[in-house]
């Protein structure tokens, strides 16, 4: 009978301790999340965005404005951020990693701070619609507690910039061509007006071009040219 006994509180004695232990682990990890909750971020693109949903081009460099709202106790220093690719109809599917960033910068309690996050995409990506996932790794600089929170996690549109031209770029291209045609057409019209030659009234002669002169003079003429060198005027009575 003791030796029950025995056996039952030893029994009851381990799981008071296993209990005690993980209500000591759940409360350290409650007082890690209190220690780091509060710090929130959005996203936006503001290069470009197609109704709404943010455009990336394949093969060039995609810029992100991450905006950092501090409402903790505690100054939290940003340090790392990434993002991936991830197929839109399995998002636990990543397609793609992307570039990570060091940031190492701080938002002190109560501030909102904006930082510029950029990443690349490989230049045969498929132009198609993934779900983009964007990462921030941080530290509470009170007592040294790292968590990480989801900063943009919905679809972007990836499209190829090797045969996607868009519109707005086409009228621009068309606009400006039509105004450097228009300035070298009057510049040309201009250089014209200055350089051509001023006209002088020409006296038109009955003599045809082709014909000699000598023929359409007094023959009476011709000989006292010949004689004196200038025609004799008789005079009138």
């Amino acid at each position: 009978m003791a030796v029950r006994s025995a056996l039952y509180f030893l029994v009851v004695g381990a799981a008071f301790v296993s209990v005690a232990t993980a209500s000591d682990d759940a409360d350290d990890d409650e007082d890690e999340d209190s220690k780091t909750a509060g710090l929130t971020a959005s996203t936006m693109f503001p290069a470009s965005s197609n109704h709404g949903v943010p455009t990336i081009q394949a093969g060039e460099t995609t810029k992100a404005l991450v905006t950092f709202e501090n409402d903790a106790d505690s100054t939290m220093q940003v340090e790392f951020m990434s993002a991936s690719l991830s197929s839109t109809a399995d998002p636990s599917k990543v397609v793609q990693n992307l570039t990570g960033s060091m940031v190492n910068r701080t938002v002190n309690q109560g501030e909102a701070v904006s930082m510029l996050y950029e990443f690349s995409t490989p230049k045969d990506l498929n132009p198609i619609e993934y779900s983009l996932s964007i990462a921030v790794y941080f530290m509470s600089e009170e007592d040294n507690v790292r968590a990480s929170l989801i900063a943009f996690n919905e679809t972007v549109t990836v499209q190829d910039s090797s045969s996607v031209f868009d519109l707005q770029s086409l009228f621009m291209t068309f606009l400006i061509c039509g105004a450097i045609y228009l300035g070298v057409q009057h510049f040309n019209k201009k250089s014209k007006k200055g350089t051509q030659p001023k006209r002088t009234k020409t006296i038109s002669s009955s003599v045809a071009p082709d014909a000699d002169n000598s023929d359409y003079i007094p023959r009476e003429h011709m000989k006292a040219v010949q004689r004196k060198g200038s025609p004799t005027r008789k005079s009138s009575q």
